[in-house]
């Protein structure tokens, strides 16, 4: 009997601890007749659901379009074992600014590198299909995003790989797709939507909690921005425990 395997990824950079469902130990024809993407999960760094999400954590809201991306290979490991990730590292062009934190960490990028999901492998690196997490664009060159962004400083931890200072997202909720001008419009998953379809999608629990992308599916960024001048902090973010990942250790 087959059964279900996971495959752990050094993706945390992007969303946290990444994991893959429904990946089959089968040989190298785990992957037929899948038509999509293999969809995994993510654990967020930080709460990015609402607006007061947002202003609590991110240095900027930016609009940015995916220019261009290149592989990040597998671990040794991954290849002597014969599965695992192959990642992508994405090139961002910020098109826009549209709201800044009072005392941002660093002012927003006109450019910057983002790693996101690239493809799974089994059986060898050239058996490989598609990955995305749930829930998420998969950053799709040529596509336009609206994103929250936070500056993540250095890290320096003894044992540990350094890590240099990046900009990060929040969480599943920080990055929307926004083709065409539309919030909701775009790449997610992988493939392309339509933002009446994400708006048709809001579930009773959404419009309780009030996420801040099923909410505004269909406007446009002016909508966002007025939600943002408005919305609270819900807590100071030097001190939020949600937000250590945002603090560097480097000497």
């Amino acid at each position: 009997m087959r059964k279900t395997v996971g495959v752990v990824s050094a993706l945390a950079v992007a969303a946290g601890l990444v994991w893959v469902a429904g990946i089959e130990s089968g040989g190298e024809d785990s992957f037929a007749g899948r038509s999509g993407p293999v969809i995994g999960h993510g654990k967020d760094r930080m709460p990015s659901s609402t607006a007061s999400d947002w202003v609590t954590y991110a240095d900027h809201v930016v609009v940015a379009t995916a220019v261009g991306d290149k592989e990040v290979p597998p671990s040794a490991g991954e290849i002597e074992r014969g599965e695992g990730m192959i990642g992508r590292n994405v090139s961002m062009k910020v098109e826009k600014v549209l709201w800044s934190r009072p005392s941002p960490a660093q002012p927003a990028p006109d450019t910057y590198v983002r790693p996101s999901s690239g493809w799974v492998f089994k059986g060898g690196v050239g058996n490989r299909h598609e990955y995305a997490l749930a829930e998420r664009p998969r950053i799709e060159v040529g596509h336009h995003y609206v994103i929250a962004l936070a500056w993540s400083p250095a890290k320096c931890s003894e044992g540990d790989k350094p890590e240099p200072a990046q900009w990060v997202g929040l969480g599943e909720g920080s990055t929307v797709p926004y083709d065409e001008g539309v919030i909701g419009r775009g790449e997610m998953e992988g493939r392309q939507q339509a933002a009446a379809a994400r708006e048709s999608g809001v579930t009773a629990l959404a419009a309780v909690e009030g996420k801040l992308e099923e909410k505004l599916a269909g406007r446009s960024a002016d909508a966002l921005v007025a939600a943002l001048k408005t919305a609270e902090p819900s807590q100071n973010r030097a001190t939020a425990p949600a937000a250590r990942s945002l603090r560097g250790t480097c000497s």
